[in-house]
C-alpha cells in the first residue's frame, strides 16, 4: 500500500503549530508525537561559518526576528521529531528540522480547507490569520461564497473555501467543481 500525505517541516515551532492547529480545526486529532531528547540542539551552519560562539540568524531573517522566535520557543524541550496530525480526515506529517536553513514554506503549496458554514469559515480564517497575513482577503468570489488565502504565523499557507452550494448535475460547470463543493466530515 502506498500512502501519500503532506509533510510540514518547521524550524523550532512545530509544537506551537500543532497546538494552534488543534485549537483551530474542529475535531483535529493528534495521532502521534515524538519529541527529540531534551538537550537536542539545532545546528546552524551560518553560525559555524561566522566563527565559534557567533549565532548568525537564518538567511532571510534579521537578528531581531531570530531573537523574537527564541523567546517564544524552548529549543531544548519542544523540538518535534515526528508527529501526525489529522485535520478533516487528512493526515499531516509534522516535524522540526534539526538544521536551520534558508528556505521555508512557500505559498505555491497550500493546504485547502473546505467548510460547510459561514461560521466555520470565519472561525477558521480568523484563527489562522492571527499573527499572520492575508494573501487573498476574505470575500465572495465567482468560485465560492466565502474564500480566503491565509499565510499563518508559521509561514504555512491555507486556502479556506466555503463553496456556493452543492453541485447541480444539470449545470455543466458544476460537475467540474464537485471536489470543491463538499466540506470534509470533521467527525
Amino acid at each position: 500500500m502506498i500512502l501519500c500525505m503532506p509533510f510540514m517541516m518547521f524550524q523550532g515551532r512545530a509544537q506551537e503549530a500543532i497546538d494552534h492547529y488543534l485549537a483551530t480545526f474542529p475535531d483535529a486529532q493528534l495521532l502521534e508525537i515524538m519529541h527529540h531528547p531534551e538537550g537536542t540542539e539545532i545546528f546552524d551552519p551560518e553560525a559555524t561559518e561566522a566563527g565559534p560562539g557567533t549565532a548568525a540568524p537564518a538567511a532571510g531573517t534579521s537578528q531581531d526576528d531570530t531573537a523574537a522566535m527564541e523567546t517564544v520557543v524552548d529549543w531544548d524541550t519542544t523540538l518535534v521529531a515526528t508527529a501526525q496530525l489529522q485535520v478533516g480526515g487528512q493526515i499531516l506529517m509534522i516535524q522540526d528540522s534539526l538544521v536551520k536553513h534558508a528556505f521555508d514554506f512557500t505559498p505555491s503549496m497550500s493546504m485547502a480547507v473546505v467548510v460547510d458554514t459561514e461560521e466555520e469559515f470565519h472561525r477558521i480564517t480568523n484563527s489562522l490569520v492571527d499573527q499572520g497575513e492575508y494573501l487573498m482577503e476574505p470575500g465572495d468570489y465567482d468560485f465560492a461564497q466565502n474564500f480566503a488565502w491565509v499565510q499563518d504565523r508559521f509561514g504555512m499557507t491555507w486556502q479556506i473555501n466555503h463553496p456556493r452550494g452543492t453541485p447541480n448535475p444539470s449545470d455543466t460547470d458544476s460537475a467540474a467543481n464537485v471536489a470543491q463543493s463538499k466540506a470534509p466530515e470533521w467527525s
